[in-house]
C-alpha cells in the first residue's frame, strides 16, 4: 500500500485519537447540562453506526457499536458516581471484567470478514459476548469470596504496579488494548481498508474511554468519539460499493453521473474502450482480462489535465474534462492513450489456457510464461455545451468513439 493510502485510511481516527488526547489532559470542565446530553450521545452515535453497518451488511459494524454501547452502559452505572478509591465490587468485577474483555471481542470481531448479519460467525459471536456476561453476572452475585477471586484474575500483574498505577484499567486490559490496537492498526494498513482503519480507531478510543471511567462526563465524551469513528467509517464504506468500481478501483458509472449533474457551463467528456477485449477474454480468459482492466486503470488514475477517470462499464471507460476546452482534452487524452499503448505486463502462466489460437489483431500474444501483454485504446470526445444534458454529451463522446474504433482503433476521434 502507497503512503498516500494509510493516510487516507488512518487520517480520521489519528485526529480522533489526538483529539481524545487532549481531552484526557486538559481535563475540561463540561456544564451540567451538557453532561446530561453527552450522558446520552453514545448511544445514539453508535445507534446510527449499528443502522448504517445493517444497511450495508457488515455485522463487524454491527456488533462492535453494540460493544461500545454496552461498555458506555456499564460505566454509567457502575462507575459514575462511586468511590473509585474503594475498590468495590461495580470497579474488581464489572468495570474490570468490561475493560479485560473488550479488546478481546473487538478483535474478534474486527477480524472476521463481513458474511451476513446471520451468518454462523456472528451467532457464534454473540453466543460468545452472551456467556462472557453470564459469567459476570454469577461473579457479581456469587459472594464476597467469588469477588476477590474475580478481582485478583482480573487485576492480576504481569508487570510491576509502575506499569499500571496511572490508569484505572487493570494491567491486564493495558496490555490487550496495546496488543489488540497494534493488531487492527496492521490488519488496517495490510487491507488498506478504511473501515478497518475504523475499527482500528473506534477500539483504541474505547481504551481512552475506559481509561477516563472515573473523570465525570469525559468518558461519554471520548465513547461519542469512539462511535462517531465507526460511524464514519461505515459511511465511507458505503460510499464506496455504492460509487466505486470494485476491479479497478475507479469512480463508478453512479458517481460520473452525480457529477456531471453537479457541473455547469462547458466541459469536455471523453469516452474510452479496450480494442478487441472480446477477443482477448476468449484468447487468454477473463483473469487476464481483468489484469487488463486493473493496468488500463492504473493508466488513467494519472490522466494529466485535471482529467478525472471512471469506469463506465465492462471495458468502457470515461474521463471527465470540468472546465477543459475540446482541444486541450485531446491533447491530454493522446497523452493517455500513449501511455497505456506503451505500458505492458506479464502473463502468468496459470492464468492462460495451454493451449491457445492465435491473439486478435492489436494485442501482443506472448509466446510463454513470462512473456508481456500490451493493449490500445479508442477514444471518443465531445464538448458539452452549455444547456446540453449529461447523457447526450455521453451520446456525443460515444458516437466518436464509434468512428475511431472505424476509423482503424489506437487513436482520438471527435
Amino acid at each position: 500500500m502507497t503512503l498516500r493510502n494509510t493516510a487516507f485510511i488512518l487520517f480520521f481516527p489519528a485526529l480522533m485519537l489526538a483529539a481524545g488526547l487532549v481531552v484526557i489532559f486538559s481535563h475540561p470542565k463540561v456544564p451540567w447540562s451538557v453532561g446530561i446530553v453527552m450522558a446520552a450521545a453514545p448511544y445514539v452515535i453508535a445507534a446510527l453506526a449499528a443502522l448504517v453497518g445493517g444497511w450495508f451488511k457488515s455485522p463487524r459494524v454491527v456488533l462492535l457499536a453494540a460493544l461500545i454501547a454496552a461498555a458506555h452502559w456499564v460505566v454509567q452505572t457502575f462507575v459514575v458516581g462511586v468511590n473509585i478509591d474503594s475498590r468495590g465490587p461495580e470497579i474488581t468485577v464489572v468495570y474490570g471484567a468490561v475493560a479485560v474483555m473488550f479488546p478481546v471481542n473487538a478483535v474478534l470481531i474486527a477480524m472476521k470478514p463481513d458474511r451476513g448479519l446471520l451468518s454462523l460467525g456472528v451467532f457464534s459471536r454473540v453466543l460468545f459476548i452472551t456467556l462472557q456476561v453470564a459469567v459476570v453476572i454469577v461473579m457479581w452475585d456469587g459472594g464476597q469470596d467469588t469477588r476477590a477471586a474475580a478481582d485478583a484474575l482480573l487485576h492480576a500483574r504481569v508487570f510491576s504496579p509502575e506499569f499500571d498505577h496511572w490508569s484505572l484499567l487493570p494491567q491486564a486490559a493495558l496490555l490487550l488494548f496495546g496488543a489488540v490496537g497494534v493488531v487492527l492498526l496492521v490488519r488496517a494498513v495490510w487491507t488498506g481498508a478504511v473501515l478497518d482503519g475504523g475499527l482500528f480507531g473506534a477500539v483504541a478510543m474505547v481504551g481512552l474511554a475506559l481509561h477516563a471511567a472515573g473523570n465525570g462526563a469525559l468518558s461519554s465524551i471520548l465513547f461519542t468519539m469512539a462511535g462517531a469513528v465507526l460511524l464514519v467509517a461505515v459511511a465511507h464504506e458505503g460510499y464506496r460499493l455504492a460509487f466505486i468500481d470494485e476491479l479497478t478501483g475507479l469512480p463508478g458509472r453512479r458517481a460520473l453521473m452525480h457529477d456531471l449533474m453537479a457541473l455547469r457551463g462547458t466541459y469536455t467528456v471523453a469516452m474510452l474502450d479496450v480494442d478487441h477485449f472480446k477477443k482477448f477474454n476468449d484468447t487468454y480468459g477473463h483473469d487476464v482480462g481483468d489484469q487488463v482492466l486493473k493496468m488500463v486503470a492504473a493508466q488513467m488514475m494519472r490522466v494529466t489535465g485535471g482529467g478525472r477517470a471512471y469506469r463506465y462499464g465492462g471495458e468502457e471507460f470515461t474521463v471527465l474534462f470540468a472546465r477543459k476546452s475540446l482541444r486541450d482534452a485531446v491533447m491530454h487524452l493522446n497523452k493517455l492513450r500513449q501511455a497505456i499503448a506503451k505500458a505492458s505486463f506479464k502473463l502468468r502462466a496459470e492464468d492462460r489456457p495451454r493451449d491457445k489460437p492465435d491473439g486478435p489483431k492489436g494485442v501482443a500474444r506472448p509466446q510463454g510464461a513470462g512473456e508481456t501483454v500490451s493493449v490500445t485504446i479508442s477514444i471518443g470526445v465531445a464538448l458539452r455545451e452549455d444547456g446540453q444534458a449529461p447523457r447526450d454529451a455521453l451520446k456525443s463522446a460515444d458516437g466518436a468513439l464509434y468512428r475511431a474504433k472505424d476509423g482503424g482503433r489506437n487513436r482520438v476521434a471527435q
